[in-house]
Order: structure tokens, then C-alpha cells, then sequence
């Protein structure tokens, strides 16, 4: 994880009010804020920490999952995790950049290890909400493709679409079920 530069992202969009902090120490990630409604929406906003630098991540296309190795001190039902800058027009979700999908953390404050089947991402997903609308298993248009699984170019971890606390430590993010 210190081998890449994470940054916190707000939402700022119609006036969002969700904040958060990102921080790096003792080799974690440390992510934690806020979802809380959009005022003009009265629907929970988002915040976000991703990577902004140039270092590749690790070639993960002869994998068939992404793993994390992370807890959360706080029940929240809206973690998502995206990679890559995908951009799937035919969905026609203006801001919806990347595969995504939703995960679940282990129980508050446990350290385990998630792991989401690359058939639960999804370019086509909701900017609004960050639910995916059609996933990968549905369509293979909106699969990983080979290109974005050897270079996931940036990564990001959300709390959004469910208002609450946010707060997750992660050890590392890696390709799982590998060949």
C-alpha cells in the first residue's frame, strides 16, 4: 500500500456534505469519514480515497478475483471498490469511470480478507448511486478487459449511496485465485 499515493476524494457535487480522511501509517491504509445525505438530492452522497500516481499495480489477468485484506471499525453497508478508467458510453452514466462493485467487510474490527469475483465488476454502473446496473456475468461488454487486469492503472475504495460512518484499515489489495 505505501508504494502507491492515495488521496481523499468528497463529494462535492449539488452541495454534498460527506467528508472523509485518508492516511498512511504502519503499513495501512486508513479511511474514514462520513456519508451523509445531499441536501438537493435527499440521497446519501459519497466519499472516496484512490491512488493518483503513475506506479503500476501488479498484473492481475491471470487471476479471477481482487482481494483485500482489510477491517472496518464501523457497520456500513455502501463499501464499493473500483479500478481502471473505463468508460462504458452505452450506460449513459456521465461521471461512471472504471469497474466496480460492492463489497462487504469482515465483521467490525477483524482483519480478513474479501474477495470479489472479476464477474462482479462492472463499467456499467449508477453515478448517482455507484450500484451497478448490468455486471459483467450479465454482459461481457462490460467485463474487465485483459488490458485494464495487467495495469489497474488507479484504484479507488468508496463509502457511498448508504448514509453512516465510514472507517477501514487495509494491509493490501491484491489479484486472488490465481493461475
Amino acid at each position: 500500500m505505501p508504494n502507491h499515493k492515495w488521496v481523499e476524494n468528497n463529494d462535492p457535487v449539488m452541495g454534498g456534505r460527506s467528508t472523509g480522511t485518508t492516511t498512511i501509517g504502519k503499513n495501512l491504509l486508513v479511511f474514514n469519514g462520513s456519508v451523509v445525505d445531499v441536501p438537493a438530492l435527499k440521497a446519501p452522497g459519497f466519499i472516496t480515497t484512490m491512488t493518483t500516481d503513475r506506479s503500476p499495480w501488479n498484473d492481475v489477468s491471470g487471476c479471477k478475483s481482487l482481494g483485500m485484506e482489510l477491517k472496518s471499525n464501523t457497520e456500513y453497508a455502501g463499501y464499493r471498490v473500483s479500478f481502471g478508467k473505463a468508460h462504458a458510453l452505452v450506460c449513459k452514466k456521465f461521471f461512471a469511470y472504471g469497474y466496480k462493485s460492492h463489497f462487504d467487510a469482515p465483521p467490525v474490527g477483524q482483519f480478513g480478507t474479501v474477495v470479489i469475483p472479476f464477474s462482479n465488476f462492472s463499467d456499467c454502473w449508477d453515478d448517482a448511486t455507484g450500484k451497478v446496473i448490468t455486471t459483467c456475468a450479465e454482459d461481457s461488454r462490460f467485463c474487465p478487459t485483459k488490458k485494464t487486469l495487467q495495469n489497474l492503472e488507479t484504484i479507488s475504495i468508496w463509502g457511498e449511496g448508504v448514509g453512516g460512518d465510514v472507517h477501514l484499515e487495509v494491509k493490501s489489495i491484491f489479484g486472488a485465485d490465481c493461475n
